[in-house]
């Protein structure tokens, strides 16, 4: 970029994990605007409310491999918005605990998984339930961006997609350098279960990996917001090919399956939940990634980043977020 007389104007479509770092890390660097579609910023790390019951529906917790992550996980404990998490994970088949976990340090947000996300909103510019659905090279070269009630959204000097990988062949305008990339990429569909059962479960572990289920994983979500330690309420991840099979079932049959495949799991007698709820991750995670940390195509001026280019886990987001921020910087000094 020639022109160094103000802060470029960048649009970040997306304000999931991998967006929100990226913003975070351009601060001071250029005007950044974030374009959520949802009325929540987070992604999958964002909670599901129903009733007074607040659940983290999608990631549960993650892990840290990266020495960066690592800095970056010591400053969200700082915050105060990320805690260890120590819960008792085993594999279980049919009530058998097969394996009775591992030495793995897991963490968590605080109080939810959406604190995590929320902490880094809260000092950048996010418009919720908008989503662009048009970019469009303007002639002088900047990109002006359009939402799907056709309103005009403002132009900018770069864009940057941190979507899933299918949603950015949804929106018009996206040159083939970034578009063809992100195609070459599966996404998995995830069925989350949500049970409020309204007393303690005779259940000893914490979350379970489930083997030959319909069942990939549940959790107990316990103590957290209006949630007391007296109650069980209880995450289930569908495995992905139940979830495809069932894509288009009714949500009641999905939720009522999953409910008898928790219970056969565990081996414990049905217990009717006080209330419940289900939701689809229609793009969950990347079966393939395209083990790149993020794209950009410095003639056109857009950029893509996401869990999708480099790892499906929350330490990919994130560090796929920071090079997307790092390209950028490097592209407009």
């Amino acid at each position: 970029m020639t022109d160094s007389s103000s802060n470029p104007r960048i649009a970040i479509i997306g304000s999931g994990l991998a967006g929100l770092t990226c913003a975070t890390a351009l601060k001071g660097f250029a005007d950044v605007q974030l374009f959520e579609k949802s009325v929540f910023v987070g992604g999958r790390l964002s909670r599901y409310q129903f009733g007074e019951y607040r659940f983290n529906h999608g990631e549960q917790y993650f892990t840290v491999s990266n020495s960066l992550f690592l800095n970056i996980v010591k400053a969200w404990q700082s915050a105060g918005v990320v805690r260890p998490w120590d819960g008792w994970i085993v594999e279980l088949d049919k009530g058998q605990l097969l394996n009775l976990g591992d030495q793995t340090q897991r963490y968590a947000g605080y109080p939810h998984m959406q604190a995590v996300t929320d902490s880094l909103a809260h000092n950048c510019q996010v418009k919720l339930s908008t989503s662009i659905v048009e970019i469009e090279k303007h002639e002088n070269g900047q990109w002006r961006l359009f939402d799907e009630r056709g309103g005009y959204q403002g132009l900018f000097d770069i864009v940057i997609l941190a979507t899933s990988a299918h949603q950015i062949s949804t929106i018009s305008g996206v040159v083939n350098s970034i578009k063809l990339e992100a195609d070459k990429v599966d996404m998995t569909l995830c069925w989350s279960a949500m049970f409020d059962f309204g007393q303690a479960l005779n259940i000893p572990f914490d979350a379970a990996f489930v083997l030959n289920s319909p069942i990939s994983w549940t959790s107990r979500f316990q103590g957290v917001d209006s949630i007391t330690s007296k109650e069980d309420c209880w995450v289930i991840h569908a495995s992905p090919e139940w979830s495809l099979q069932y894509a288009a079932s009714f949500r009641g049959r999905v939720m009522h399956s999953l409910l008898d495949a928790f219970f056969e799991a565990c081996d414990i007698p049905a217990v009717k939940p006080v209330s419940s709820n289900v939701h689809c991750w229609k793009h969950a995670l990347p079966i393939n990634t395209l083990e790149q940390d993020c794209l950009f195509d410095e003639q056109e001026s857009i950029g893509a980043c996401g869990d999708w280019c480099t790892s499906p886990r929350i330490e990919g987001a994130v560090l796929s977020g920071f090079s997307m921020a790092d390209r950028v910087m490097k592209f407009i000094k």
